[in-house]
C-alpha cells in the first residue's frame, strides 16, 4: 500500500478511536409473575389446594364450583401464596381465577379448572316435606316441616344446605325439632298468592362426619289467598279475613273450662287439615268413665294436635252467648261447612280469652314463640 493511503488510514482510526460514544434508551425486561397450582386433576375435596406466585404477590384469588359455591382460602403473610380452606363440592368442575402483580406493576392473570373426586351419598336425604301437595294452596302461616331418612350427621352442616327462595321476599329461619327433623318459619307471615321453592341442596355436598349428599331435593309450597280468622271467645265470634278484608263474622261457643282441659287454648293456630265427618272422643277416658263422650259432628277444622276443631255443633244453643264446647270451636253447620271449604292448611287461627295457653309444639303452633326465640333453634 502506498505511504500516503497508509497515512490517511492511520488518521482515520485515530480519530475514530477518539469520537464520543454513541447514545441511546435502555429498556429492561419487564418481571413477569409465574402463577402455578397444585391441585390434582381428580383433587381429593377433603384436602385443601395452594396457589404459588414467583416474581410477584397475589392480589386476588376466587374459586367457585360448578353448583355457584365459593371456596374460601388464606393468603400468605408476604402474599405469595393461597390456600384453600374447608371442604369442597365432590364430583364438581372448579373454576380458579387469580391475579399476580410484580414490583415493576406487570400483572399476570390465571384461569385453570380441576375437578373434585366424586363421593357416593351416604343415604342421608330429605325425606318428606309438609305441608305440600301438588296442586294445594297453603296459607301465610304455613311452616316448611322437613323429615330426613335419618339423624342429621352435622345440624349446622345440613342446615347451610337448605335454602329457602320466595317471589316476593321474606325473612325465615330454621329450628331443629329433632335430629330428623327441623322447621322453617318467618318472621311475619308469608306474602300471598306467591310460590315458596325449598331446595335441599345436598349434591355433592359433605354433610358433616362421614356423610356426603346425594340429589338436590326440591319442593313448592304455593302460598294462596292471606285467611287469618281471630277467635274471641269474651264476644263469642269468630271473624275471618280474605286479604285483609273481613269476608264473615260467625257466633261461636268455645270451651267452658269446666276442667282445665275444655278451655280452648289462647294463641296462634294453624289449620292442619279437615274432615267431613269426624267423632269427637274425649282424650284420655274410656267407655264408662266419668265425662266420656263420643259424638259425630260435621265439617270439622282441625287447628291444633290435641283436639281443637272449628265444628258444626247445632246441639249447642249458646252460639254467640256462652262458651259450652269442651275445648273446640263450635258454630252453626252452615258456618262451619263454610269454613271447611275456605279453609288451608296453614291458615292462621288466631284466639283470646282463654286463661290457658297452648304450648308452641302442640300441633303447628310455632306462631306462639316470639320471633327471637325461634332463632334460637338454629343450629348457625
Amino acid at each position: 500500500m502506498p505511504v500516503r493511503a497508509l497515512a490517511v488510514l492511520s488518521l482515520l482510526l485515530a480519530a475514530g478511536a477518539c469520537a464520543a460514544p454513541q447514545t441511546g434508551t435502555f429498556t429492561p425486561a419487564p418481571i413477569v409473575p409465574v402463577v402455578s397450582m397444585d391441585a390434582a386433576e381428580e383433587q381429593d375435596p377433603t384436602e385443601p389446594f395452594s396457589l404459588s406466585v414467583v416474581d410477584g404477590i397475589l392480589e386476588e384469588v376466587n374459586v367457585t364450583s360448578d353448583r355457584s359455591e365459593t371456596i374460601e382460602g388464606a393468603f400468605s403473610e408476604d402474599l405469595t401464596s393461597w390456600t384453600s380452606e374447608g371442604i369442597m363440592n365432590a364430583g364438581s368442575t372448579h373454576t380458579v381465577v387469580a391475579k399476580a402483580v410484580s414490583s415493576d406493576g406487570t400483572v399476570t392473570e390465571f384461569e385453570q379448572q380441576f375437578t373434585t373426586e366424586a363421593r357416593e351419598s351416604s343415604g342421608f336425604e330429605v325425606l318428606d316435606v309438609t305441608p305440600v301437595v301438588e296442586g294445594e294452596e297453603v296459607g301465610v302461616g304455613a311452616p316448611i316441616i322437613v323429615n330426613f331418612s335419618e339423624a342429621a350427621p352435622d345440624r349446622a352442616e345440613v342446615e347451610r344446605h337448605l335454602v329457602v327462595e320466595s317471589e316476593k321476599g321474606h325473612e325465615g329461619a330454621w329450628r331443629w325439632i329433632s335430629d330428623t327433623q327441623v322447621i322453617y318459619r318467618t318472621k311475619e307471615y308469608w306474602e300471598p298468592h306467591q310460590t315458596v321453592t325449598f331446595t335441599a341442596d345436598f349434591e355433592g355436598e359433605f354433610l358433616g362426619e362421614d356423610t356426603w349428599g346425594g340429589e338436590d331435593y326440591v319442593a313448592e309450597l304455593v302460598i294462596g289467598e292471606s285467611q287469618i280468622s281471630f277467635v274471641d271467645l269474651d264476644a263469642h265470634t269468630m271473624t275471618v279475613e280474605v286479604d285483609g278484608e273481613v269476608v264473615k263474622e260467625m257466633a261461636i261457643s268455645g270451651g267452658s273450662g269446666a276442667e282445665w282441659e275444655y278451655y280452648t287454648a289462647t294463641g296462634v293456630h294453624l289449620v292442619m287439615e279437615k274432615f267431613a265427618d269426624k267423632t269427637m272422643v274425649s282424650p284420655g277416658r274410656e267407655p264408662g268413665d266419668e265425662g266420656y263422650y263420643s259424638t259425630d259432628v260435621q265439617w270439622a277444622t282441625r287447628i291444633n294436635i290435641t283436639g281443637e276443631f272449628v265444628h258444626g255443633a247445632p246441639w249447642n244453643g249458646s252460639l254467640g252467648s256462652a262458651n259450652l264446647s269442651h275445648g273446640c270451636v263450635n258454630a252453626s253447620n252452615a258456618d262451619a261447612e263454610w269454613f271447611y271449604h275456605l279453609a288451608q292448611r296453614g291458615d292462621p287461627v288466631d284466639i283470646v280469652g282463654s286463661p290457658r295457653e297452648m304450648p308452641w309444639n302442640n300441633g303447628w303452633g310455632f306462631w306462639i314463640m316470639s320471633w327471637d326465640e325461634w332463632q334460637e333453634g338454629s343450629a348457625l
